[in-house]
């Protein structure tokens, strides 16, 4: 019989929200997970992310924050146009 983990899951847009989501859901034992962006290419372009306190304790719980906050910044200024 199968079980929920059994699902086949898509995933679309491999931001932040597309790749914790496949995170969490790897970690509480899904197997089918696909994760679909149309961009060709995931490096860097130029951009910050500010990621508030709570996302960070998720990313935390997952178990990947550390590395995340090893190559994070405090913001200095900001302005809002």
């Amino acid at each position: 019989m199968a079980t929920p983990q059994d699902l086949k899951i898509a995933i679309l847009g491999a931001g932040m929200g597309g790749l914790t989501t496949a995170l969490a859901l790897a970690e509480k034992g899904f197997k089918y997970i696909d994760v679909y962006e149309t961009a060709s290419d995931l490096g860097f372009v130029g951009a910050g992310i500010q990621l508030a306190p709570n996302m960070a304790r998720v990313l935390d719980r997952l178990g990947v924050w550390q590395g995340i906050e090893a190559e994070a910044v405090n913001i200095e200024e900001t302005s809002v146009r």
